[in-house]
């Protein structure tokens, strides 16, 4: 596990990706994303390299695999189904994923800074938002449950779904970085994505990471996002002018975040490296 410095970075996750690390850490690259595990990629960073994390991991709901969201189109008689398209990672193993993913980002941040991490929302019959919340305070430091209002009626039967929840851990030691004065609510309403069958499955507005990164970093920041999928966060940080480190298993995903990213222009008086 990285403590300090650069030199060692990439002997697990190539050569290639590791040089890439090293200048964005070096205010030499804006951002990257980095095609590999996570967990192997946050293992070779060193400690406090993060500014803030901004993460959505998989639910472990094997969402879109043949379940009613897969197969909405037919349910709702707007034609056939598309094919099922699963997330890597989004059955049980989710669960220790995202443990052992908290427990590297601890490490990555510095005192005071925050990760936000979306999560479920309060649907039973598995209370995941609350095992993720203990987690969070065991690995970084449990400072808020942010409510994320979507708008409309989600999948469901009782009670539809319409909210998710985005857990936020503060890493003690320091003064919290927050930049949003004290009339912030901790319910954000911005209206959901309905992915079209070449967006990710799972994917967040921009505007919700842009609302999370205006609160907990300022431009020349560095964000990372460990399970960047098709790069909603890197967007929404080199837009704001924050450095970027995005990290995503799926090589078709990596190369859409890659292309978003081509497209989105940065802020001419955006903060340099560190």
């Amino acid at each position: 596990m990285a403590k300090g410095g650069l030199s060692e970075i990439g002997s697990e996750i190539g050569s290639e990706s590791g040089t890439e690390i090293k200048r964005v850490l070096a205010g030499e690259l804006d951002g990257c994303i980095v095609q590999g595990d996570c967990l192997e990629v946050m293992r070779e960073m060193p400690d406090g390299c993060a500014d803030m994390v901004f993460m959505d991991p998989p639910y472990g709901h094997n969402n879109n695999n043949g379940d009613l969201i897969a197969n909405r189109e037919a349910a709702l008689g707007r034609g056939k189904s598309g094919p099922a398209r699963p997330i890597a990672n989004d059955g049980p193993e989710a669960n220790q994923l995202v443990q052992n993913a908290l427990g590297l980002v601890r490490r990555l941040l510095p005192p005071g800074a925050c990760c936000c991490c979306c999560c479920c929302g309060g649907g039973g019959p598995d209370p995941q938002f609350a095992r993720w919340s203990l987690w969070m305070d065991e690995a970084i430091g449990f400072k808020q449950m942010v409510i994320w209002d979507k708008g409309g009626l989600g999948m469901g039967w009782h009670y539809r779904r319409n909210y998710e929840t985005v857990l936020v851990g503060q890493k003690p030691g320091a003064k919290c970085r927050w930049y949003g004065g004290h009339r912030t609510p901790n319910v954000v309403r911005i209206p959901k994505i309905i992915p079209r069958r070449d967006q990710h499955p799972t994917q967040k507005p921009v505007e919700l990471a842009e609302w999370f990164l205006s609160l907990h970093s300022r431009p020349g920041d560095l964000v990372l996002d460990p399970f960047c999928g098709a790069g909603t966060t890197c967007v929404a940080a080199k837009g704001m002018g924050r450095r970027y480190i995005g990290i995503e298993l799926d090589g078709h995903w990596c190369a859409d975040a890659r292309r978003r990213l081509k497209n989105t222009p940065r802020p001419l008086l955006a903060g340099g490296g560190k």
